[in-house]
């Protein structure tokens, strides 16, 4: 057999061999005790954050965006069978009652911020979602000259304990096939398309919500 008919095969046969092991996350057990749910965040100064970092500070997303987000995400829960949770809108009141006392204590931490927050929501949990980084697709589906590019993460707080209870980091450039072959499911699952900023962030929202039991 000549080396590219080869090359052919074992490539077909990574093809088929990733698309069926392309399955979704297993939704986690449910975490115990009442939830809220806050809206997401874009944070714009590494002081703002639970964890991690930010790839570039002083750069905010157009609000726009997050609202978006919100709806993605109360999409993904209602589907996911979660309810009976404090609404963003209840929550958003919370924050911005602790705004206003996180003005008074310059000391204030963002941990402890977001568990006051959920102290004043009356929940044992608070679910924080965080938009780190956003950069939208330069191109169509079938071609791009810049892919979308998103970075964000979702806490689960434990509210009485005063602690993250699960972090869910999200971080994904989309590639093209011949970059990187373990991405050859998504390939499937994309439909051979680039997509669009939204459509990545979606994905995120979708995984880390199983991930976290919700």
């Amino acid at each position: 057999m000549k080396r590219s008919a080869v090359i052919v095969s074992c490539a077909l046969f990574v093809l088929l061999l990733a698309a069926a092991c392309a399955r979704p996350v297993p939704q986690a057990p449910r975490p115990s005790g009442t939830l809220a749910v806050a809206g997401f965040r874009n944070p714009a100064f590494t002081w703002e954050l639970l964890a991690g970092y930010l790839p570039r500070e002083g750069v905010k997303v157009d609000p726009l965006v997050l609202d978006k987000l919100n709806q993605s995400l109360t999409n993904a829960l209602m589907t996911h069978g979660t309810t009976g949770y404090v609404s963003m809108g209840n929550t958003r009141q919370c924050e911005d009652i602790k705004n206003y006392e996180a003005e008074v204590s310059s000391r204030t931490t963002a941990l402890k911020y977001w568990v006051e927050v959920g102290r004043c929501t009356g929940a044992d949990m608070l679910l924080v979602p965080q938009l780190l980084y956003w950069k939208e697709r330069q191109g169509k589906e079938m071609g791009v000259e810049a892919p979308a590019s998103v970075m964000l993460d979702i806490y689960l707080i434990n509210v009485k304990e005063g602690r993250i209870a699960q972090r869910y980091h999200f971080e994904e450039t989309q590639q093209d096939l011949t970059s990187n072959l373990l991405d050859i499911p998504k390939f499937f699952e994309r439909k051979a398309k680039w997509i669009t900023a939204g459509e990545l962030a979606d994905e995120g929202i979708e995984t880390g919500l199983r991930t976290l039991g919700l």
